[in-house]
């Protein structure tokens, strides 16, 4: 028996998605959510629970987004950028994160972190 490894594929080669799989997609989000926060220092889950926020598996990277609700909760989150990179790279090692200003301040700002490819 041959595995296909569907990663590869096109969106339009891939099987249909069925209810059961929205359902398993919702329940790894909410698992890796869960333990993505517990994961992060007092301090990262603080300005993380100022605002809105989530992980999501969907798609080829690991991403959170994080929606502000002000401008001073938009600039804590820039700044703790690295704090939540390094803690996303414990769970995959390509990952996003896109960050929505407060409504009316702008565009949305997604930044990729990769984990270095170690050479032998």
């Amino acid at each position: 028996m041959t595995l296909m490894n569907y990663f590869y594929l096109r969106p339009e080669d891939l099987p249909p998605r069925t209810p059961i799989d929205d359902s398993l997609q919702r329940k790894l989000d909410q698992a890796v959510t869960h333990y993505f926060y517990e994961s992060c220092d007092r301090l990262t889950q603080r300005v993380l629970s100022q605002g809105g926020w989530y992980v999501t598996t969907c798609g080829t990277a690991l991403t959170l987004i994080i929606i502000c609700v002000d401008r001073t909760h938009n600039w804590n989150i820039l700044k703790f950028l690295p704090s939540l990179a390094k803690y996303l790279k414990e769970f995959a090692p390509a990952t996003n994160v896109r960050i929505y200003p407060p409504p009316g301040d702008g565009t949305s700002l997604e930044m990729t972190f990769k984990l270095p490819v170690m050479s032998r």
